[in-house]
């Protein structure tokens, strides 16, 4: 569904995601494309060395080879642009969830493929995951174009999805048996508020003594099983090596992503 393009290793900001499902790009199209990425290499840059409240149109324009008026014929706002890195970070994880549920396994052992393909997104492209919240707080919202908003709601809906087919086989299978007055959207909340933050600790644990001293090698998943135990998401921790399923996990559906992590310098 999700092509990706643009990736040039070490070197490269974030990968470009094409969406096979629309249709073909006339020259033009596929143009105008190319350089709505190419800003967006740029305003992503700038956010990493300054800041959401420091990105501004006059800073695009200023690092780019494209006057002013240009930029604006792609995006209506600073906060657009915020929008329009938060839909690119969706479609990454779209893109890895897809691949997180091929993996054969029970029905925890997929969700644990989940929580790794968010894990390793966010090691990655650590401002990208944290771009998806800014792009739905109110100030982000109120000056960004309909047409933006409504895509990211279905890059949204796709996404829970993905993660209601994975928690469904888990009631299927009778894996997992909901509590009363728990439902599944329940479960994708605390699925991914957990994952959250949890990664956006361990993205800043340099620069946090307290979270860096509680910091352990498996942390992630230890939350992770702490979570589903107590749902009673059967086969609990105490009759499970998810350890060993999370390592193979990385091995069989993740590896060139585990390879990139090990170059990077964080």
């Amino acid at each position: 569904m999700f092509g990706v393009t643009g990736c040039k290793g070490g070197k490269k900001l974030f990968c470009k995601l094409t969406d096979n499902r629309s249709t073909t790009l006339t020259k033009k199209q596929q143009a105008i494309e190319d350089r709505e990425y190419e800003l967006l290499v740029i305003a992503k840059a700038l956010v990493v060395e300054e800041g959401f409240a420091n990105l501004t149109m006059d800073k695009i324009a200023a690092a780019s080879p494209y006057s002013k008026g240009t930029i604006y014929n792609h995006f209506t706002s600073k906060e657009d642009v915020i929008s329009a890195l938060g839909s690119q970070a969706l479609l990454h994880e779209i893109s890895l969830f897809r691949r997180a549920q091929t993996y054969d396994g029970l029905s925890r052992e997929k969700v644990v493929a989940m929580h790794v393909a968010y894990h390793l997104f966010a090691r990655i492209e650590p401002i990208l995951s944290m771009c998806v919240l800014t792009s739905r707080t109110p100030w982000v919202i109120e000056k960004t174009s309909p047409e933006r908003l409504a895509y990211i709601n279905r890059l949204e809906e796709e996404l829970v999805a993905i993660t209601d087919a994975i928690f469904a086989r888990g009631l299927s299978s009778h894996d997992l048996t909901l509590p009363e007055g728990m439902t599944t959207d329940s479960i994708i909340f605390a699925n991914w508020s957990m994952a959250f933050g949890s990664n956006a600790l361990i993205n800043n644990a340099a620069n946090s003594s307290c979270v860096a001293r509680i910091l352990q090698s498996q942390s992630i998943l230890m939350n992770i099983n702490i979570m589903l135990d107590g749902m009673g998401w059967l086969p609990l921790s105490s009759e499970h090596d998810y350890q060993q399923v999370w390592q193979h996990i990385e091995e069989d559906i993740f590896s060139d992503e585990v390879a990139y992590i090990a170059t990077l310098k964080r």
